[in-house]
C-alpha cells in the first residue's frame, strides 16, 4: 500500500508541475507579446521553456527523495535471519538462534500473558548409529528428528538443534495449564523419538530422553538449563522416559 500511495503522489506532483509550466509559459508569452510583439512572444516562449525544464528537474528530484524512505523501509522489514543463528544441516535454529529468540521474544510473550515450556531432548547411543551406518545415514536421522521436534514448538514457538544430537522445542502456553501441558507434550515427544527412522533399504531404531521445565519468558535461559538437567532424571528412570521439572510447585 505504501508503494501505491507513493505512485499516486508522484503522478499528482507531475500533473501539478505541468500545470505550473503551462501557466508560466502562457504568462511569459503574453507579457512578451505585449512588450515586443511577435519577437517578444518568441523570447518569452524560450524563457518559459527554460523555466519549464528547471521546474521539471526540481520535480523529479523531489519525487525521488520522497520515494527513498518507502523503499528503505521495505528492505528493512524483511531482513534475512543471520546465518550464524541457523543449524546448517537441519534448518532449525542453533544455540545462538535459540538464545536470540529468547531475548527478542520474551517481552512480547509476557505481554500476551503466557508462560513458556522448554523441552530438551537427546538421542540414545547416537555415536553408535554413526559408527554403524556412516555419516550420511546419521545425518538423515538427525534431519528426521529435527522434523519431529519442530512439531512440538507450535506456530509461535521455536525448535533448535543445540548440539550434535541435542534438540530443544519451546512452546508458549497459558500459565494455568503450563505444567499439565508440559507433561502431555513431553510424553508425546519421547514417544515420537522412539519411533524408527525408515530409509529405503533399512530401518534405523532410535530412542531418546526428554527433560522439560516451565516458567516466565524472561527466565528463558534458566528454564532451558532446568530442562537439560531434567534429562538426567529421565535417564535414571530408564530408556524412553521423560521428566518435568515443576520448579517451586
Amino acid at each position: 500500500m505504501s508503494t501505491q500511495r507513493s505512485s499516486i503522489s508522484g503522478y499528482s506532483g507531475a500533473i501539478m508541475m505541468a500545470a505550473l509550466v503551462a501557466s508560466a509559459s502562457a504568462l511569459i508569452g503574453a507579457v512578451g507579446a505585449a512588450i515586443g510583439g511577435a519577437p517578444g512572444a518568441l523570447g518569452g516562449i524560450v524563457v518559459a521553456g527554460g523555466l519549464a525544464a528547471l521546474l521539471m528537474r526540481i520535480g523529479r528530484l523531489s519525487l525521488s527523495v520522497a520515494a527513498a524512505p518507502v523503499l528503505s523501509a521495505a528492505r528493512s522489514s524483511d531482513e534475512p535471519i543471520p546465518s550464524d543463528r541457523i543449524d546448517e544441516l537441519t534448518g532449525l535454529a542453533n544455540a545462538n538462534g535459540l538464545a536470540a529468540w529468547l531475548a527478542e521474544k520474551a517481552g512480547l510473550i509476557a505481554q500476551e500473558g503466557k508462560s513458556i515450556i522448554v523441552m530438551s531432548a537427546d538421542l540414545d547411543n547416537f555415536d553408535e548409529i554413526e559408527r554403524r551406518y556412516g555419516k550420511s545415514v546419521s545425518d538423515t536421522v538427525l534431519v528426521e528428528v529435527a522434523k519431529r521436534v519442530s512439531t512440538f514448538a507450535g506456530s509461535d514457538g521455536i525448535a533448535a538443534r543445540t548440539g550434535d544430537d541435542d534438540f530443544a522445542a519451546i512452546a508458549t502456553v497459558v500459565p494455568a495449564r503450563a505444567l499439565e501441558t508440559a507433561e502431555e507434550r513431553s510424553g508425546q515427544l519421547v514417544e515420537t523419538l522412539c519411533r524408527p527412522v525408515e530409509l529405503d533399504s533399512q530401518t534405523i531404531w532410535i530412542g531418546g530422553a526428554v527433560g522439560a521445565a516451565v516458567g516466565k519468558p524472561s527466565e528463558g535461559p534458566e528454564i532451558l538449563k532446568r530442562a537439560r538437567a531434567a534429562i538426567i532424571e529421565a535417564r535414571r528412570q530408564g530408556r524412553g522416559r521423560f521428566h518435568v521439572d515443576a520448579g517451586d510447585r
